[in-house]
């Protein structure tokens, strides 16, 4: 668990479900992470009774301090990234500073994760040698980052 800013949020995969959700709300990066992400943030029993669809605006409004970050993504982003063994984010702020938008992020590290949240609003997805993990990285961005030494060795 770690505070941000005004709320607490733990650094497991289903807060990085749903960070990663708002973080790309109102684009195709957000599809596949939408159904778990509801589920969890409505329960499960009333988004499948009330069949529920995406109401992007509106999520924006349950954390808001997710968007009040250091380190935001750009709004109209000329590329998109994903930053696997992301540690506390290097790779993204100069993707980030050339215009991209991550769509997906991982790392293990618990305080490494925290920081990540701190920085960029969003918990990094855990241990990307688990099927779990693996599922939610999306079919389509432009670059792949990973950063030293940790791809070397997994």
């Amino acid at each position: 668990m770690v505070k941000h800013n005004k709320f607490t949020i733990s650094t497991d995969d289903n807060s990085a479900i749903i960070t990663h959700f708002l973080q790309n709300a109102n684009t195709k990066y957000a599809l596949p992470f939408e159904k778990d992400a509801l589920d969890l943030l409505y329960g499960k029993e009333d988004v499948e009774q009330s069949g529920m669809v995406k109401e992007p605006d509106p999520q924006y409004n349950l954390f808001p301090e997710l968007f009040s970050v250091p380190f935001p993504n750009p709004k109209n982003p000329k590329f998109t990234f994903i930053d696997l063994f992301a540690g506390i984010g290097g790779f993204r702020i100069a993707m980030q500073n050339l215009g991209g938008k991550c769509v997906y992020s991982s790392e293990w590290d618990a305080q490494a994760q925290k920081t990540y949240l701190a920085n960029y609003g969003e918990v990094p997805f855990g241990d990307i040698t688990k099927e779990t993990t693996k599922q939610y990285i999306p079919d389509d961005f432009d670059v792949l980052c990973a950063g030293f030494p940790c791809q070397a060795f997994s």
